[in-house]
């Protein structure tokens, strides 16, 4: 049983992270860089806002820590696509985010058997942010590289994100089967 209200301010802007991505996918298609920026921007800060708004007005809940995250496996999979289809991204970067993430949600599903959702920890929270600092920049600047740093057909930020999403879902794998682990099961 997932405990808490679902209907509170942080979980809705939680939720609204996906609209907010899927606009700057049309503003990025439009070619309009400006509204692009300003909905991915608005999409990383709630990813902040929501959490800070939980645990100031009390209402961190179960449900929370399932929309949060899912609502980021939502918009990544959505941005990193529509990248990846107008050659913003390469594929190997895409099919390592998306298989962490279905790795995620697979594990997500195993929470029904009584497990309570684990916490944000720092390797997650530090990869959202370098993925959305690479994602965003590969909207707006596509071509840009750091000099010298050319590898795999991405630069220093590109693979610093991969390192990121494997120390995620490291983090998140040892926070789900470790020994001790608080469950709900009868």
């Amino acid at each position: 049983m997932i405990a808490g209200r679902f209907l509170t301010a942080a979980n809705l802007i939680s939720i609204l992270r996906v609209p907010l991505t899927l606009a700057a996918c049309y503003f990025l298609w439009k070619g309009n860089q400006l509204m692009t920026f300003i909905f991915m921007s608005l999409a990383i800060l709630s990813d902040t806002a929501d959490g800070k708004l939980a645990r100031r007005t009390g209402t961190v809940s179960d449900w929370g820590k399932i929309l949060d995250p899912l609502a980021d496996k939502i918009s990544f999979a959505v941005f990193a696509a529509f990248l990846l289809v107008t050659n913003r991204l390469p594929l190997w970067i895409f099919a390592v985010l998306a298989g962490r993430d279905a790795l995620i949600v697979t594990g997500g599903l195993f929470m029904s058997k009584g497990r309570t959702p684990p916490s944000a920890n720092i390797w997650g929270k530090l990869s959202t942010m370098i993925l959305s600092l690479f994602m965003l920049r590969q909207a707006l600047l596509p071509g840009f590289r750091f000099p010298g740093y050319e590898i795999i057909g991405t630069d220093f930020l590109g693979l610093l994100s991969v390192v990121f999403i494997i120390l995620s879902l490291a983090t998140y794998a040892y926070n789900f089967f470790r020994p001790g682990r608080n469950t709900n099961a009868a």
